[in-house]
């Protein structure tokens, strides 16, 4: 990123410290990422540039962690939609295809794991889901990147009988910040949803919901 192109300071706040920054090309349009910090906190500020006009969003750290979990949602229905256009075209053999087969299907097959995506980092454990139904499962967001596998299943416990809990990791080992827990029964998954969301986990309020992949 050149000079001329870099994401201001937000006004106001003096001393900002720039982290990360990164640049994004997608068909016309330029991206800006960059990861600052100021008296205020950390924010990621995201600047679109398409020829003579610029957009800009700012995302405080607190939300980051919800943030990528939309994008991956997104991009789950973004797949999810290019998977019925292609079954629709001729030669294809018609009708939508079964997205959650699909799924269950990449993730016995991909060599990296049962992470959110099924592309590189796994879970802690070493869990092999693939193939597996995905059960009474809850998706738990927002963890401490300090947080194991053991601490969200103590965690979780008061809920029911857990038959797993695990915390998505890159292929590095660390954390994805998000993790998923699977109960025996329906009804311990639901108490889950109702009651576990902002629950204090080492140091952080999670999120709770079902598991959609």
């Amino acid at each position: 990123m050149d000079e001329l192109n870099m994401p201001e300071a937000v006004e106001g706040v003096s001393e900002d410290i720039e982290i990360r920054r990164s640049t994004l090309q997608v068909e016309q349009k330029r991206i800006f990422l960059n990861l600052r910090e100021n008296s205020r906190g950390r924010y990621l500020r995201i600047v679109e540039v398409t020829g003579n006009n610029r957009s800009t969003i700012i995302v405080p750290s607190s939300g980051l962690q919800q943030f990528r979990t939309l994008l991956d949602e997104f991009i789950d229905s973004d797949v999810a939609v290019a998977q019925g256009q292609q079954a629709m075209l001729p030669g294809s053999g018609g009708g939508a295809p079964d997205v959650k087969k699909k799924k269950r299907r990449n993730k016995k097959s991909g060599g990296g794991g049962g992470g959110l995506d099924g592309a590189g980092g796994g879970l802690q454990n070493g869990g092999t889901e693939g193939g597996e139904s995905i059960g009474f499962r809850v998706f738990v967001g927002n963890l401490a990147w300090s947080t194991q596998s053991q601490a969200l299943r103590e965690h979780f416990m008061q809920c029911g009988e857990i038959v797993r809990a695990d915390v998505f990791t890159e292929r590095s080992g660390r954390s994805r910040g998000c993790g998923i827990v699977e109960f025996a029964t329906e009804e311990e998954s639901r108490s889950a949803m109702e009651t576990m969301s902002d629950t204090v986990l080492d140091g952080r309020p999670i999120f709770v919901r079902e598991d959609r992949h």
